[in-house]
């Protein structure tokens, strides 16, 4: 359903949507709007019917049945007045519900397809907080305002036309006092939003900090450090700063309103005169009268006071589908959800010249890399924090396409092949590896109910683990479940590589995964990693220098650059960056 034109989007694109997504439920909340726009003028001939029929009970000719009929009338309109609020709430529920099922999955395909170095940008997150947030329920206010303005539209022409059948006049001079409110509603609605998106940062910020002062994880050291009294306090701050920004933006628009209901007022007052002396011409009935007067007061008050708040609304709406259209027209890669399984072998990397740089950034982060990877061997990634390691990785498996130079595996282009060929040949071990509140086995073989991990669990030093768990290996892990168990970092860390090893792909990649053990662990973990992997090319990456000394060849990694490249021994000889990165280390890997 989002496989829109994106140039073509607008409100009427949303209700096309939406009445996409149920028919049945946008004809019923289609048919209460036009039901309760015609109801106003109907009811107008109704009442005045029964006030000039009950005024003729005191003259010769009473009109008894008229009278008890028009009673009979405005009996059901009023019970039709309150049916019709209560089934439109329930259709609008309904609606929603709908969305969340049917809308927000394809939005949420959307989000997660969007090309991972924009995704990446702080404008990009401001973007999908403003739009995917609570989408369904934006779809339905749009549906919602655009169905009452056809309602108020409805009742505002049959009021209209009856009073322009006595004063033509009055109505073009209504419809001009109307006019300028409307055009300030709009104005002041895009003013609040366009607010909105100034701080919409201070948002994502007060979301962080509502997650930090509330969930289970950082528990211990809010009351170690005590630090939950300066975090409320910020958020505290960050939300009183939001809110007097849009409370000054919406007291300035909202005064503007004011002054043109005041207007509106004084017309709606001239109107009542005027007409009134039409009946003392005996050119209106009284009844007639009177159900102009009560609906033209209506009117006013739905001017005055919905009405603004509905184009007020409105307008935010149509900037909203803006930010919409933008969403829509994010750089995807579809590949991501390319779940082709071929077994695809690995002979050589071969990187030529390469060059990156961030979008909107003048510097670049790599500078003309050239490098040979051989099939089988082991090779170590080293350098300080910053020096590039982990975007290369983002280049070789994919995730950054947009770089300078050439990338050949296998002797074939890495542009030639597709993201799920690259996922096949590259299994990755990311520092910010992903903890999964599921069982221990589907967070190693993610729903394969015919694999046997008891082998993998013993390379890994998870044995122990998993007897000591209620339920072995289908025991859930983390808080969200009332049987859940907590697990070590180091666990959790053993956990992400033994999902790397199932993957079994020809080229496993661990970019510092065990950053948070110790050195001598973490020297450890790498050293049997080794082992398990004997029959894999293996980049092992880190700042530290554990993993180096069992590894074929180290390629060390500054500012953007190869500074230098070889085995331990031949770069321990040249003592250059190397050599006295692992001097200042040394003795954290000697116990």
């Amino acid at each position: 359903m989002l496989n829109l034109n994106a140039k073509k989007i607008s409100i009427l694109t949303v209700i096309k949507m939406c009445a996409g997504y149920s028919p049945l439920l946008f004809i019923l909340t289609f048919a209460l709007t036009v039901a309760d726009g015609l109801l106003v003028p109907l009811m107008i001939m109704i009442v005045a019917n029964f006030i000039d029929s009950a005024i003729s009970l005191v003259s010769e000719n009473p009109q008894h049945y008229t009278m008890m009929k028009n009673a009979v009338f405005i009996g059901l309109g009023y019970f039709y007045t309150q049916i019709s609020q209560e089934l439109k709430l329930y259709f609008y529920q309904l609606f929603e519900n709908t969305l969340r099922n049917k809308l927000k999955p394809a939005v949420m395909k959307k989000q997660f397809s969007v090309d991972y170095l924009l995704f990446e940008l702080t404008q990009t997150q401001d973007l999908l907080l403003r739009v995917t947030k609570n989408i369904e329920n934006k779809f339905i206010k749009i549906l919602k305002s655009s169905n009452y303005i056809i309602t108020i539209f409805i009742q505002v022409t049959g009021i209209m036309y009856a009073l322009y059948k006595y004063n033509h006049t009055l109505v073009i001079i209504f419809i001009f006092a109307v006019i300028p409110i409307l055009f300030l509603t709009f104005k002041g609605g895009r003013a609040i939003y366009e607010s909105e998106k100034k701080v919409v940062f201070l948002t994502r910020q007060m979301n962080y900090l509502s997650e930090t002062l509330s969930n289970r994880e950082a528990s211990a050291e809010r009351t170690m450090f005590n630090y939950s009294t300066e975090l409320n306090k910020r958020f505290k701050n960050s939300h009183l700063y939001r809110s007097n920004f849009n409370t000054k933006t919406i007291a300035r628009e909202t005064i503007k309103i004011k002054l043109c209901n005041i207007v509106i007022n004084i017309f709606t007052i001239i109107i009542i005169v005027v007409l009134s002396k039409q009946v003392h011409n005996q050119l209106l009935s009284v009844g007639l009268f009177t159900a102009i007067v009560g609906s033209m007061i209506n009117l006013t008050k739905l001017i005055s006071v919905q009405l603004s708040e509905l184009f007020f609304e409105f307008s935010s709406h149509i900037e909203y589908v803006r930010d919409f259209k933008i969403f829509l027209e994010l750089e995807e890669n579809t590949e991501v959800f390319d779940k082709k399984s071929e077994s695809l072998s690995f002979e050589s990397l071969d990187i030529k010249n390469l060059y990156f740089k961030y979008k909107n950034s003048k510097e670049y982060v790599i500078k003309g890399i050239n490098l040979y990877l051989e099939k089988g061997k082991s090779y170590s990634l080293v350098g300080l924090n910053g020096a590039g390691k982990s975007t290369l990785i983002k280049i070789l498996i994919g995730l950054y396409r947009d770089f300078e130079g050439e990338i050949l595996i296998n002797g074939k282009d890495i542009k030639c092949y597709t993201f799920a060929q690259l996922r096949n040949i590259f299994s990755v071990v990311s520092q910010d590896y992903a903890k999964y509140y599921v069982t221990l086995r589907d967070n190693i073989v993610f729903g394969d109910n015919d694999a046997d991990i008891s082998q993998l669990a013993d390379k890994m030093e998870l044995s122990d683990l998993i007897c000591d768990l209620p339920d072995k290996e289908n025991s859930y892990l983390g808080k969200i479940y009332n049987e859940g168990v907590d697990i070590s970092g180091g666990q959790w860390q053993r956990i992400a590589i033994a999902r790397a090893l199932y993957k079994d792909s020809p080229f496993v990649i661990l970019d510092e995964p065990t950053s948070s053990l110790s050195p001598t662990a973490e020297s450890r973990i790498y050293s049997n990693f080794s082992k398990i992997a004997k029959d894999k090319t293996l980049l092992m990456i880190s700042h530290r220098l554990g993993s180096t000394k069992i590894s074929d060849e180290i390629i060390v990694l500054d500012s953007g650059k190869i500074a230098e490249q070889g085995s331990h021994e031949d770069l321990m000889k040249k003592d250059y960056i190397y050599a006295k990165l692992f001097n200042t280390q040394r003795e954290l890997y000697y116990e």
